[in-house]
């Protein structure tokens, strides 16, 4: 084989066929000189395209067994062609150079193709001041040729033998279908190299072994190696490997760099800076907050820099040194801002050894921890943390606007905007989570980590105070109140600080108030922000990504489970044979679909909702992140990565490869295996449950379809008349929601128009026919004429409209009392069935053991009283629709007051906790004791009275909801050993459920909307320490994310979740780290319903290799 290394002999001695056609010949020995930059042995022999000659095309009889240069002209028209004319293109604007020969067989040319890279060296420019139309073009070229070139040893020497049956291509073509989910799973776990901006190498400590300072919990060794990866990104200021580029090699094994987007070629990989912060995205329920905290803690005494400026320096000052020392960057600091000292010249001292030390311990980068030495230096810390560090920032772009628009020719009198330094973590998190961060920072650290819980109603305290008092400022996610208070232009107008000085020290004691219009917030350089749930600011339009902008940062982090909505995180601990293992996104892939290559192999497309999640992605690396070559220029995100990988055809060669990298370099997160080498958690089993509707459910299911078909028939499915027009979007989301509120129980007090259908229903057929409808639409609208006239003539049916709570059967009730305590409507239909709503007859249990002797004539009237009542509350309410909220409000009421006296049961019990053990363990067995017989109701007070009153030989029999039929049916069977999680995403079926639960004497606790955020976070630690509420119901957008409820093991969806991440979000509440019950997760769904074709489409695209399009 020829030396790759070195310029090639050529020997001309006969002609191949294109270029006898194209009247090209060498008849001499020519040799590339050594001086050339574009000599062959100085560029890339990338390796060889072989085209067949056809017959009668080319007049050339014989043979070549030299190399020389391929033509570089026009050549005539045959199939082959376009292959010559791009290697023309690209051989004459010096993209590549090409050789040729002709094969042994007299029917192939061999071309040889060596690649030129952008930085070959000694070329004086000329690769770089090509024209942009020349640049296009050839990248159109490139994209298809390098596929085709194949890197074989024997073409390479013309020798034509039988190949390899896996020939090896300059480009990998084989087919990666993963999806950015499984792209995400396979990124390696973090591994730790030596920084040289990390001297004391205290990642290297930490991941070790070494104890976190202020740390009470243990890590586990994945946990470490990710706050040690952490702190490498956070200090690492080299430059790193341009993700963008791929290695390639040549046929001779050196590597080269290509950038698969622009075909753009290099010698050395290009370095490019790294940002300092990053995505934590380990696995859902592995520890994400404790490693944040080991973070804050690791690195507490490290100070940020100030913020980097091209025009001017910008030391490190502190009030001491900046008012009284008379260093150079002081004395020139105070003449710049026009700063005069009250001390005269002469009076002036030089600073003592204390002040020194007191400038010093707040300036250096590892900033000494004064709380470390607090019980010595009590005296000292007022002044350590008095003495805030701070440095100037002049804004010579508004000085400039104020002089322009000034009469005066004057300057204006700005000053320089103080901008404190703090070594504290900003950690903003959704409300929802605030008390749970709360708990989790008492849970984790000790008393000395200062931590400020900044609540919607919070003042924030002073900028100085906030950038020294505290180690950890925890505030909403959202900032909508402090983003508001923006005008940082007041805070160049504010006085110098002109405050006393701490008794017997020159340290001022700095009181002086900010601007209102200025939150402390931007006048606060701070070290590092964390996003909890950081996945919302891949929205651009986010608060949060807003105000980071305008923020003061030099770390940022963003924190969560489900990096994208495609990404789900719920792979630790699932059960073997768990059939929802494998899970792939339906959203993700919906819009996908197939296309064969040209060996006939399926090729993914990645779709719309690929193209979504890849901008949120986008946004979250070059937006919020700040990753300087995304940020600085946000194309790039977009034509390097989004655009190759959505390529209709498929993703182009190495774009996936480009997007891993990417990923990689940004995302701290081990890999399933490595986690469970520390920890395993219970099996984890998701069963989907299949049932069938009641029959007045179906009813009202069936009424509401028929409204939906005869709306979309009679308005010809155009106009505003149809609900499925674009500009009726709400109206058609409110269909839906109904639709799904149906398959747990609905109710409609204008009975979902069968009546107004039934009395036009001749005239809907008539325009119909007039329309001239096609049959099958002419025979759906008979089907649902149908359905609402058997609805519409169901008198229990249309008794059950009137009230949303769901009824269920009874027995044993005398007639009168029945009649007396059911609602109105549901006692004149007969007795074949009676119902009762739940809190009907829980209210006349009450009553009979509150008064077990009490007489039928005065149960009777006692019912009639409460329906008396009843009217009037709904009178006053405005209508009848209004009798679930009044439901609602006192659900909540009951709560309220349970979980008041379950907190005061835990206070006693924490009192015996002090007095003795033996105590403790007898008082916990009495309230277990207590706790059973007040759930048996022969253990009541009374129950021999029971026996002999109006209650004796009263049954409750099943709902007229299948659904909650099933939940009563679990929580009964496993609520006295488990707890359970109940999921909906409608407030209205957790109402539904809390009923049940009431009925059957079941405590509950609630997670929803309607209740405030500090009695949510009261109920989650109320659910967690108290053995008395078995049940805790969970409005889906608010409950699932975030919390640890681990006291549960049973988890209930109450309907599917459609978004993926949302589910495994909700079922990794239960199923994380310190769960030790394996978990039950079920998921509830109606047959022969859009339930059902939902889940049926989920498993299709798990069991097909081939990913259908959005129309399958």
């Amino acid at each position: 084989m020829q030396a790759l290394d070195s310029a090639p002999r050529t020997l001309v001695s006969s002609h191949c066929p294109f270029c006898s056609a194209n009247g090209f010949h060498v008849d001499q020995e020519t040799t590339a000189s050594e001086s050339d930059p574009f000599a062959l042995g100085c560029l890339l022999a990338a390796g060889t395209l072989t085209v067949t000659i056809h017959d009668g095309q080319v007049p050339c009889t014989s043979g070549s067994d030299t190399w020389h240069p391929l033509p570089t002209r026009d050549l005539s028209c045959r199939p082959e062609d376009s292959l010559f004319r791009g290697l023309d293109f690209l051989t004459v604007n010096l993209f590549l150079r090409a050789t040729c020969r002709l094969g042994a067989s007299g029917r192939t040319v061999i071309i040889r193709v060596y690649l030129i890279p952008y930085d070959l060296p000694n070329v004086r420019g000329r690769l770089h001041s090509r024209h942009e139309t020349v640049v296009k073009e050839a990248r159109r070229h490139l994209h298809g040729i390098l596929p085709l070139i194949e890197q074989s040893p024997a073409l390479w020497d013309a020798d034509e033998t039988p190949l390899a049956a896996t020939p090896k291509f300059f480009l990998s073509r084989d087919i990666d279908n993963r999806s950015m989910a499984e792209i995400y799973s396979e990124l390696p776990s973090p591994v730790l190299h030596s920084v040289s901006d990390d001297p004391k190498q205290l990642s290297h400590h930490i991941a070790s072994g070494k104890a976190i300072w202020g740390l009470r919990s243990n890590l586990y060794g994945y946990q470490r190696q990710s706050v040690a990866a952490m702190i490498q990104k956070e200090t690492n200021t080299s430059p790193v490997p341009d993700p963008l580029y791929i290695t390639v090699t040549c046929m001779s094994g050196t590597k080269y760099y290509l950038q698969p987007s622009t075909m753009s070629l290099l010698r050395e990989c290009p370095m490019v800076a790294s940002a300092r912060g990053g995505i934590l995205c380990e696995e859902l329920g592995t520890g994400k907050t404790i490693m944040v905290l080991g973070l804050v803690l690791a690195t507490i005494g490290q100070l940020p820099d100030p913020e980097e400026s091209l025009v001017e320096h910008r030391p490190v000052l502190t009030p001491l040194a900046y008012q009284h020392f008379t260093f150079d960057e002081c004395a020139t600091a105070r003449t710049r801002a026009g700063w005069k000292s009250k001390v005269p010249t002469a009076e002036r001292r030089v600073p003592s050894l204390m002040e020194l030390l007191l400038h010093y311990v707040r300036v250096s980068r590892e900033v000494m921890d004064p709380r470390e030495y607090e019980d010595k230096a009590t005296h000292l810390l007022p002044l350590i943390l008095g003495n805030t560090p701070f440095y100037h920032h002049y804004n010579a772009e508004l000085a400039a606007q104020m002089l322009k628009i000034s009469r005066s020719r004057r300057a204006p009198d700005l000053r320089p905007r103080v901008m404190y330094l703090t070594s504290a973590t900003l950690v903003v998190v959704p409300l929802a989570l605030l008390g749970q961060w709360d708990r989790e920072i008492h849970k984790h650290c000790r008393s000395r980590v200062r931590a400020l819980i900044v609540r919607p109603s919070t003042n924030l305290p002073g900028a100085r105070e906030l950038a020294s008092e505290y180690d950890v400022s925890q505030c909403i996610l959202g900032f909508r109140k402090e983003s508001t208070r923006n005008k940082t232009e007041n805070l160049h107008r504010l006085k110098p600080c002109s405050c006393p000085c701490f008794m017997d020290s020159r340290v001022p004691d700095c009181r002086c108030p900010g601007d209102d219009e200025v939150t402390p917030l931007l006048q606060i350089r701070w070290k590092r922000l964390v996003i909890d749930e950081g996945h919302t600011s891949g929205n651009i339009a986010a608060t949060i990504n807003y105000f980071a902008r305008i923020l003061t940062i030099e770390r940022k982090w963003i924190v969560t489970g489900t990096p994208t909505s495609n990404i789900l995180g719920l792979s630790l601990g699932r059960a073997d044979g768990d059939q929802e293992e494998g899970f792939v996104d339906e959203l993700a892939t919906v819009s996908s679909s197939t296309a064969l290559d040209s060996e006939g192999s399926n090729q993914r497309i990645w779709g719309q909702y690929d193209s979504q999640n890849l901008r949120k992605l986008g946004t979250m690396i070059g937006d919020f992140l700040a990753v300087p070559q995304f940020h600085f220029d946000p194309k790039n995100f977009g034509l390097h990565i989004s655009t190759p990988l959505c390529d209709p055809r498929g993703p182009r060669p190495g774009a996936i490869d480009v997007l891993s990298q990417v990923m990689q370099m940004v995302m701290v997160r081990h890999r399933i295996g490595d986690v469970e080498k520390d920890i395993v958690l219970p099996s984890m089993k998701h069963d989907i449950i299949y049932m069938d509707l009641n029959e007045y459910a179906l009813k009202s299911y069936n009424a509401m379809q028929a409204s939906i078909v005869v709306n979309a028939i009679d308005s010809e499915r155009k106009d505003l008349d149809y609900i499925f027009h674009p500009r009726r979007a709400k109206e058609l989301q409110n269909a839906i929601d109904n639709l799904s509120q149906s398959l747990f129980w609905s109710a409609s007090n204008i009975l979902y128009n069968v009546d107004q259908i039934c009395r036009e229903a001749d005239a809907f057929v008539a325009r119909a026919i007039k329309h001239q409808m096609p049959q099958e639409d002419l025979d759906l609208l008979q089907e649902a004429l149908r359905h609402a006239a058997v609805a519409a003539g169901d008198k229990l049916w249309r008794a059950m409209q009137h009230h949303e709570d769901v009824p269920f059967r009874v027995s044993g009730l005398d007639s009168n009392i029945f009649e007396a305590w059911t609602r109105a409507t549901l006692d004149d239909c007969g007795r074949e069935i009676d119902l009762m709503h739940s809190n009907r007859f829980t209210e006349l249990r009450a009553v009979v053991r509150k008064r077990p002797l009490i007489t039928k004539e005065k149960l009777v009237e006692e019912g009639n009283t409460l329906s008396r009542q009843e009217r009037w509350r709904m009178h006053m309410a405005g209508k009848s629709s209004k009798s679930q909220e009044v439901t609602h409000t006192d659900q909540v009421k009951k709560m309220v007051k349970e979980v008041n006296g379950e907190i005061e049961v835990l206070k006693k019990r924490a009192e015996l906790v002090h007095d003795s053990e033996a105590e403790h363990d007898a008082g916990s067995m009495n309230h277990a004791t207590v706790a059973k017989v007040a759930l048996s109701p022969s253990a009541l007070p009374g129950a021999e009275l029971l026996a002999s009153s109006p209650w004796s030989g009263v049954r409750v029999g099943p709902s007229l909801s299948t659904k909650l039929n099933y939940i009563l049916s679990e929580v009964l069977q496993y609520s006295t050993q488990e707890k359970f999680l109940i999921f909906s995403s409608s407030p209205l079926t957790l109402s539904h459920v809390a009923e049940g639960l009431s009925l059957f004497e079941i405590k509950y606790l609630r997670y929803i909307g309607g209740v405030q955020p500090a009695l949510r976070d009261q109920c989650v630690m109320t659910f967690e320490s108290s053995d008395t509420f078995r049940v805790f119901l969970m409005e889906l957008k608010l409950g699932a994310r975030g919390l640890n409820l681990i006291s549960a093991s049973r988890v209930i969806f109450c309907e599917p979740v459609w978004h993926p991440d949302v589910e495994s979000q909700a079922i990794k509440r239960v199923h994380r780290m310190g769960q030790t019950r394996p978990v039950t997760v079920r998921t509830l769904v109606i047959r022969a319903t859009a339930e059902e074709a939902m889940i049926n489409r989920r498993q299709y695209l798990r069991s097909n290799d081939k990913i259908p399009n959005h129309d399958d």
